[in-house]
């Protein structure tokens, strides 16, 4: 039998495998679900890190900008909205996109996270993407500032 980690990558390749993301290239119309606290897996959490400590001194400066960016929202009615410490408000978009977890990757790509403007032509079928959020789910799964706050903590 195959472990969970080994399904879910097999899992996820065959999900992506169904993803059309060449038609997300440039778009940002589902950068409105980029909301703050998502959960994301330890090995999401260290690949990105790995990205970034990946990027030039300059392109980790310009991320440091945009982590220190407002990412409030005015829904409008006194909704409010915390955006992700990653979501780049003044060019509208990911700062860290290739390194972003399953969930952003998903948005779009699965019935349930639709593309809110029908770019994307057809979606991972639903049996494969419930199989592929099952496996997920069994990870330890933190925000972003929970795993900053527990590598702050281990130092």
């Amino acid at each position: 039998m195959t472990d969970v980690r080994g399904e879910y990558i097999e899992l996820r390749a065959r999900c992506e495998g169904q993803m059309r993301l060449d038609v997300c290239s440039g778009c940002d119309a589902c950068g409105l679900r980029c909301a703050a606290g998502v959960p994301a897996s330890r090995a999401e959490w260290d690949a990105l890190q790995a990205h970034i400590a990946g990027l030039s001194e300059d392109a980790r400066a310009d991320l440091r900008q945009i982590e220190a960016q407002d990412k409030t929202v005015d829904l409008g009615d006194d909704v409010t909205v915390q955006m992700c410490r990653y979501r780049d408000m003044a060019n509208g978009r990911c700062a860290v996109y290739a390194a972003r977890p399953l969930i952003c990757r998903l948005l779009g790509h699965v019935e349930w996270l639709p593309c809110p403007i029908a770019k994307v032509p057809s979606v991972v079928r639903t049996p494969d993407a419930l199989a592929l959020m099952r496996a997920y789910a069994t990870f330890e799964r933190r925000t972003f500032e929970e795993w900053a706050g527990a590598a702050i903590e281990a130092d």
